[in-house]
């Protein structure tokens, strides 16, 4: 690797990490913001998305991060790892509450703010979130680390930089089922190549995990069953096996198209 590429590599790993804390920083000041002053009404989610947004087309007609690259794979393909790895994510996830015995508490907008802004703030944070992480981490420091070390050196960089991007105090009890679901991701994208793709399951994960909470009471998770947790660990075993032989087929499919 040669100076240019260390230069390079240094500047995507940092600069990711830094442009996804600032604009994390920008969206939630917005959002809190506009609590703070028009509890009622959510003006936030336009300057949010809209510099999101902008962010994410600007990087990928600078460095060509895979917003616009087509499917490289057959979408019957991917959308079976994508359902399959999040079975597996969520999984983990379920372990990892179990053995720390967590409550999950989904995404919910500032104390003292109307149901509608509840709603509005669950939506566009998901959104802006899930583009941001996507952006900087999978599309600015995984495509631009890989074009010049092994995939599987970048994807473990990737991982880990944007695992300990989580706040550190809520960090280690969600530390594996994190890396799971970035692990899950970061691997769609060495796959299908579509950072859209990668944006959308983002998306879909965390908007799904978090639905069934707005209408059902929490749940300590250390006071379930052993059966449960036994249901847990076959069920994502199975997911994990099954997303890998897909993952494996996407893979002999695009040998065959390159032969």
């Amino acid at each position: 690797m040669n100076r240019q590429a260390i230069l390079t590599c240094l500047g995507a790993t940092f600069g990711g990490s830094f442009l996804f804390m600032g604009m994390t920083g920008f969206v939630l000041l917005t959002a809190h913001y506009n609590a703070d002053t028009m509890p009622d009404t959510p003006w936030f989610p336009l300057p949010v998305l809209a510099g999101v947004f902008a962010v994410t087309w600007w990087c990928d007609r600078r460095w060509n991060i895979g917003l616009r690259t087509p499917l490289q794979a057959p979408l019957s393909l991917v959308v079976a790892f994508a359902v399959l790895s999040m079975i597996a994510a969520n999984g983990v996830m379920v372990l990892s509450m179990v053995a720390h015995d967590v409550v999950y508490v989904p995404t919910l907008g500032p104390a003292e703010t109307s149901l509608t802004f509840q709603l509005t703030y669950w939506v566009a944070i998901s959104i802006a979130m899930s583009t941001l992480s996507e952006m900087c981490f999978r599309g600015l420091m995984q495509s631009l680390l890989s074009r010049h070390m092994a995939i599987w050196l970048a994807v473990f960089i990737v991982v880990m930089f944007n695992t300990f991007s989580h706040p550190w105090d809520t960090l280690w009890p969600r530390f594996f089922s994190a890396m799971a679901f970035l692990l899950a991701w970061s691997c769609l994208i060495v796959l299908c190549g579509s950072l859209k793709a990668a944006i959308v399951t983002h998306l879909i994960a965390v908007m799904c995990r978090d639905l069934p909470y707005w209408w059902i009471d929490e749940v300590p998770m250390g006071e379930v069953s052993t059966g449960f947790t036994g249901s847990v660990v076959a069920i994502c075993a199975a997911a994990t096996l099954a997303a890998w032989w897909v993952a494996m087929r996407i893979r002999r499919r695009q040998r065959q198209t390159h032969t």
